[in-house]
């Protein structure tokens, strides 16, 4: 089978670039996701071809990148057995999503036209509109193409809009739940989201291992500090761990935080009056892959209280279990009961979070490399690039 994979990865010599040129997230989960799911498509001997149409989720000029075109460092590379071939595209907001829809459906038919019609695969990551347009088209020039969306997010949850610009996004999200219901198969993250879909092929991926990642090995003594990297979000919990914090009095270990968001200005007073809290701004993942190896505690402080929780598979679940470190969390209705055999949970009343944080100081530091080393385990033999993919392949072939 010839694989033809539509996302937004960043190139190597690109992502500094993106860091110094971003103002507020950067993709940097989104990236990982992807090139995990490229690993497994490499190492698939069913797939013999395996092209990317590459343009990478960066935000919009002039409010959330600097620059108001995209040029990468390279436009073809390798990542495995994929070519990658990274379009550089017109970033000025709203312009620049007609001109990635146009760029990428351009691409995609060169690229398939180089290719003998048959079994070939195009397969969009995310429900990103110009992405689904392009898709569309496609099908409609060459139906024979097997068409699989992988949804990591539903887009009536990724952002809290309210007024015109919710309606608009509104309308937006009809289109692309007509178009992706219209695929050849789907992938999501959990079975809620599947079941959004009338899509004859569904298949549940809740994440993938990052094997770079879980091949480092963690320190022989972790040191004192709990560490929490992503995004600085209310609904995601980040106040929620910075009052736990606070409230718990612990003195012996420091709270690391390290990401962007609506909230990061919250996360700024509370670490300038409180000297147990290090806000380190938006580092590269590198730096936070070194920072989760080395704590003692990773925390992901999403509460269960928000109906898109059993939409959503937090993706630094797998990240955090494949570092060897302890994590602490909440009970999510989106991840399977399988998961919580392998972290601490906090309780979903109020001081819960700070509770649990006092109760793991408390522990034995060999029991907390226990849980964190049967964790790592479990994702390595479950999780793995291949292992997923595989699903994914098994159920198109079926």
């Amino acid at each position: 089978m010839n694989v033809f994979f539509l996302g937004g990865v960043f190139g190597e010599r690109d992502k500094d670039v993106v860091l110094r040129h971003s103002r507020g997230v950067v993709q940097m989960a989104a990236d990982t996701l992807q090139k995990n799911y490229l690993r497994g498509f490499s190492e698939a001997q069913v797939v013999k071809r395996l092209t990317v149409v590459n343009l990478p989720f960066i935000g919009a000029y002039p409010q959330r990148y600097d620059k108001m075109f995209f040029e990468p460092a390279v436009e073809v590379e390798t990542l495995g057995r994929a070519e990658v071939r990274t379009q550089g595209f017109f970033n000025l907001s709203l312009v620049k999503n007609l001109h990635r829809a146009y760029l990428a459906g351009k691409v995609l038919l060169q690229q398939l036209r180089a290719v003998p019609q048959g079994d070939n695969y195009v397969v969009c990551y995310s429900m990103h509109l110009p992405f689904l347009l392009a898709c569309q088209v496609v099908k409609w020039l060459r139906p024979s193409t097997h068409l699989c969306i992988i949804v990591p997010d539903l887009p009536e949850y990724m952002a809290v809009r309210t007024g015109i610009v919710k309606l608009l996004f509104q309308a937006m999200a009809k289109v692309s739940y007509a178009i992706v219901g219209r695929a050849d198969s789907v992938v999501a993250i959990t079975q809620p989201m599947l079941d959004k879909f009338e899509t004859p092929v569904k298949v549940v991926i809740e994440g993938i291992v990052d094997p770079l990642h879980s091949a480092e090995t963690v320190g022989e003594q972790a040191k004192p500090y709990f560490l929490y990297g992503g995004t600085l979000d209310r609904r995601y919990g980040i106040r929620n761990l910075v009052d736990s914090y606070l409230q718990s009095g612990i003195t012996s270990h420091a709270l690391y935080i390290c990401g962007a968001g609506d909230d990061q200005a919250y996360v700024e007073r509370a670490a300038a009056g409180c000297e147990g809290i290090k806000y380190l701004g938006q580092v590269s993942r590198a730096e936070v892959l070194k920072l989760q190896r080395e704590a003692s505690l990773l925390v992901n402080p999403r509460g269960n209280d928000s109906i898109y929780t059993k939409y959503s598979f937090p993706s630094k679940v797998i990240e955090y279990m494949s570092s060897g470190v302890p994590i602490l969390m909440y009970r999510l209705d989106g991840i399977p009961e399988q998961y919580y055999d392998f972290c601490y949970l906090a309780s979903p009343a109020a001081g819960g979070m700070g509770q649990a944080l006092l109760t793991i100081v408390g522990l034995d530091p060999a029991e907390l490399r226990q849980m964190g080393q049967r964790a790592k385990d479990f994702v390595t033999e479950h999780k793995m690039p291949a292992m997923q993919v595989e699903k994914l392949l098994n159920a198109i072939k079926r």
